[in-house]
């Protein structure tokens, strides 16, 4: 604390990381959402490729998963449904070349006798079919989902974060992003991508997760993204961690979302915690930095965000960007 008795930027924004720490724990300590996560923890997660395998197969598919994780949640696939086609990484342990199959979807992490984890190689994809919950009967599914944020957002708040993407090196698009996903980023190509459909506040919100990526250097730190649960889920724990940060600061209030979506890629509250001096000083560098195009008399001439400002298509770069985020 300083002499003045008030709090730093830093003591504020550790304050927020808190107070994200305890709601995510009340609401993982609830009895909904230890039942969903029973749920969720046999749900796979599917990659943007496949999320397009299954929009253009049933485009009204919400929740998929194969036959046999059907059945174990008490549900079983109704005669004559047919199944959807999607891909399935073929991956081999580095360490003895045991194949690693897994037909619901992405392999399950093997830990190495020093607690690290192993890596893979990925020696091409197999065709497995997956069905929609529409397509089964059974006992009924308990969810907990993020709440997509409504209604407008501070002045020139999306201005200053395109700005601080732009001086990454990044470009923006604008366009429609598969079911399911709101955005992502492209370290490749230098893109980051928002649905063209979120409202204001939404695409704020993203955009700071997007930064989150880009500004803990996941792409470095987190090299299995694409293929290995537990490097995605801490990549976006930290990400979306940074996101309710800054935006939390700015003035707006993301927790509908935030709070249920870091809880679902956190393995626990220690893992959250871990997080906290990352996603502070990501924070912390966001909220002071000057963005490339901060001129002050073009950033006064430029309004609120608004529905209507967010309609502008872009040119679609990948189907498979690497980090995508729901």
């Amino acid at each position: 604390m300083r002499d003045d008795d008030r709090p730093s930027l830093e003591e504020r924004l550790t304050a927020l990381h808190t107070k994200l720490v305890d709601a995510v724990a009340d609401l993982v300590h609830s009895d909904k959402w230890a039942q969903m996560l029973t749920v969720a923890a046999r749900l796979p997660t599917y990659s943007p490729s496949n999320v397009l395998l299954i929009a253009t197969q049933r485009p009204d598919a919400t929740r998929v998963a194969g036959i046999r994780t059907w059945n174990d949640l008490g549900r079983h696939v109704i005669k004559g449904e047919h199944g959807i086609a999607i891909l399935a990484p073929c991956l081999y342990r580095t360490e003895d070349g045991a194949h690693i199959r897994n037909d619901d979807g992405p392999p399950p992490p093997a830990d190495t006798d020093d607690g690290s984890l192993s890596r893979r190689e990925l020696r091409g994809f197999r065709v497995v079919h997956v069905f929609d919950v529409a397509q089964t009967d059974g006992a009924p599914l308990l969810d907990v989902q993020p709440q997509l944020l409504d209604g407008d957002a501070p002045d020139l708040l999306w201005d200053r974060l395109v700005g601080l993407v732009e001086r990454d090196g990044y470009r923006i698009e604008r366009r429609v992003c598969p079911a399911g996903v709101n955005g992502w980023t492209s370290p490749a190509d230098k893109t980051v991508v928002v649905d063209e459909h979120l409202g204001p506040a939404q695409s704020i919100k993203t955009l700071a997760h997007e930064l989150g990526h880009i500004r803990a250097n996941h792409a470095d730190r987190f090299p299995d993204y694409g293929i290995d649960p537990r490097c995605r889920g801490a990549a976006e724990v930290e990400a979306e961690s940074i996101a309710y940060i800054v935006t939390s600061h700015l003035g707006m209030d993301p927790a509908p979302y935030s709070i249920p979506y870091v809880a679902s890629w956190a393995d626990n509250l220690d893992t959250l915690r871990r997080s906290m001096s990352t996603v502070v000083t990501v924070a912390q560098g966001l909220i002071a930095a000057r963005p490339a195009h901060a001129d002050t008399a073009a950033l006064g001439r430029r309004t609120t965000l608004s529905s209507a400002a967010l309609s502008v298509g872009t040119e679609a770069p990948s189907l498979s960007p690497p980090m995508p985020t729901r």
